[in-house]
């Protein structure tokens, strides 16, 4: 009998044993799946919902704020929830130090090309060619408006005086002050064959365009473009104009794309001297030299007074 009774009692042991491991085990998973939905949040998938853009990231590492010094690559990726507004990392002064230029709010001409507002000194203008033959539209995406152009074949230039407000008073865009450039493209569809240096395949998908004189004698240039071929901090020399490559081929097609350029630095760098203040901001997505289709928007295009830059004093301890 007492053999019987130990083995039974060992039994018991055994199988209370197990239930306390099971038991153990329950409570594991129990913790562990409230950890996981609690880390989730609401939503219970654990997975952030964000939208990658890419950006130019010269305003984080000002000794790379020049697109024309070599090894620049102007793209980074960042994840931001909202592409229509600047990376968070970039400095947007208060106040007039930051200027809207152009933001295409025109709802009243939607699907359409407004010619009342855009014609006339103060508005935009476009090349000689009939009305018919304009291919620059005002489209909206969710609340937002912007510019679309799309052409198979065309080539209309796109321009308005670059006057701002400052300090109550309409002045002309000095980048001396407002050193800075800032846009928003997305490009749809390329120049097939296109080539910048190659006057008879000279077209590009989008172009941002400065120019700084309205004389043909003493009118100079900087245009900045979104390039089928050539690679990205290319630039193209001529007497009157710089060309400089922002962005490049296939990669970023279909995203808004921010941008910004110290158009003071590159002025100086590419033409010397100091810049007369800028007549015009001009607009170019053109395919006539290859025929081909060609798309690309454009919004937010904004100058901005930099924040000064303040050197470090060796005997400075504090």
């Amino acid at each position: 009998m007492m053999g019987l009774r130990s083995h039974t009692d060992f039994i018991g042991m055994y199988l209370i044993n197990r239930a306390l491991r099971l038991c153990l085990l329950v409570v594991f998973v129990i913790d562990l799946r409230y950890s996981i939905c609690f880390a989730a949040g609401p939503d219970s998938t654990g997975v952030q919902s964000v939208v990658s853009v890419f950006v130019d990231s010269t305003a984080v590492d000002p000794a790379m704020a020049d697109p024309l010094r070599p090894g620049h690559d102007p793209s980074t990726i960042l994840e931001i929830t909202d592409p229509s507004q600047p990376p968070a990392h970039w400095v947007t002064p208060a106040g007039d130090s930051t200027q809207v230029l152009e933001a295409f709010d025109y709802p009243q001409f939607l699907n359409s090309y407004p010619d009342k507002i855009w014609e006339g000194r103060s508005g935009w203008r476009y090349s000689k060619t009939k009305k018919s033959d304009v291919y620059y539209r005002i489209l909206q995406e969710a609340n937002n408006h912007y510019l679309n152009a799309k052409t198979k074949g065309g080539a209309v230039n796109f321009g308005r005086e670059a006057k701002l407000t400052r300090r109550g008073r309409e002045i002309k865009a000095n980048v001396r002050l407002f050193q800075k450039l800032r846009w928003r493209w997305r490009v749809h569809d390329l120049p097939e064959g296109a080539d910048e240096t190659d006057s008879g395949k000279n077209d590009s998908a989008a172009a941002v365009r400065l120019i700084f004189g309205t004389s043909i004698l003493s009118g100079k240039s900087l245009k900045y473009i979104w390039s089928a071929t050539l690679p990205k901090g290319t630039v193209i020399p001529s007497d009157r104009q710089y060309v400089i490559v922002l962005r490049s081929g296939t990669d970023d097609m279909g995203k808004w794309v921010w941008e910004e350029v110290n158009a003071y630095q590159d002025y100086r760098h590419l033409f010397g001297g100091d810049p007369r203040p800028v007549d015009v901001l001009g607009l170019l997505t053109d395919s006539n030299n290859t025929e081909t289709v060609v798309a690309a928007d454009y919004d937010d295009i904004t100058f901005i007074i930099p924040r000064p830059t303040v050197e470090k004093n060796p005997e400075n301890t504090e």
